[in-house]
């Protein structure tokens, strides 16, 4: 009886130890198969991060780029419109220096004598070429002109002049200002085609 009591016994601890085996493989195997899915989804979420990253540095670059193809554009276009700008001040200072009283004073003629010497006109210049056109038109013979033709100031004209007939605001345009805007027209285009060829 002893005898089956320790066999028993013995069987017992045997089966004990045995389902204490299966159990901790059980157990292991359990740990590992969750271990392997943290690692798997470690992994995915890395790779998920990583894509995500990678897409918005594109999109930065990208961004990057357009906006300096946009500031190159933008850069390009203020250059042109400064050297428009650079020109037509040049132009307009050049045709200024053109108009000298004496040259004035041939346009005021000629357009006195199309228009003919009976009408009364009024020509508006300059504080400055007031003097001496009055003493290049009102001379050399043309003392008569003195009472058709009156000369005054008009504080908005730098060079050139403004004519029409006397008690009329309508005016023939031929200040510096106005001649250059009006050459202007015709020159910018080929200038700006120039431009845009650089």
């Amino acid at each position: 009886m002893e005898s089956k009591l320790e066999h028993l016994i013995e069987k017992i601890k045997s089966d004990g130890i045995e389902e204490a085996k299966k159990a901790a493989a059980e157990i292991a195997k359990s740990a590992q198969k969750e271990a392997d899915d943290i690692v798997k989804k470690a992994k995915a979420e890395a790779e998920k991060i990583i894509t995500e990253a990678e897409k918005e540095a594109e999109k930065l670059q990208s961004n990057a780029e357009s906006a300096l193809k946009q500031a190159s554009r933008d850069t390009v276009l203020v250059t042109k419109e400064k050297l428009l700008k650079l020109f037509d001040a040049a132009f307009k200072k050049e045709l200024g220096e053109r108009m000298s009283p004496e040259f004035l004073n041939e346009l005021v003629i000629k357009i006195v004598d199309s228009w003919g010497k009976d009408k009364e006109l009024e020509v508006l210049v300059s504080d400055k070429d007031l003097k001496p056109l009055r003493e290049l038109i009102f001379s050399k013979g043309r003392k008569e002109l003195q009472d058709t033709v009156t000369i005054k100031v008009d504080k908005g004209i730098s060079k050139g002049f403004r004519i029409g007939l006397k008690d009329n605001d309508v005016y023939y345009d031929f200040s510096d200002e106005s001649v250059a805007e009006f050459l202007g027209e015709f020159l910018n285009p080929g200038i700006r085609e120039i431009l845009d060829k650089a």
